[in-house]
């Protein structure tokens, strides 16, 4: 199926979303890696779960999306 130019945008928005979110949970679990702080590791252990919790919402709605399209 050809898509339009708008849906294109979004298509390309959307990824790079997805994009953006995997980069912040490997950010996180760099972080996690670094620290040795108890405090700090509860920080790191509850920013990664977040982070890498995003990515795979995204990731979900995305292929629910495209299996709607289909």
């Amino acid at each position: 199926m050809l898509l339009g130019l708008k849906e294109k945008k979004r298509e390309q928005g959307k990824t790079e979303d997805i994009r953006r979110a995997m980069e912040q949970w490997q950010e996180a679990e760099r972080y996690f890696k670094s620290v040795s702080d108890t405090d700090l590791v509860d920080y790191a252990v509850f920013e990664m779960e977040a982070a890498r919790r995003k990515y795979m919402l995204l990731l979900k709605r995305y292929a629910e999306e495209r299996k709607y399209r289909e």
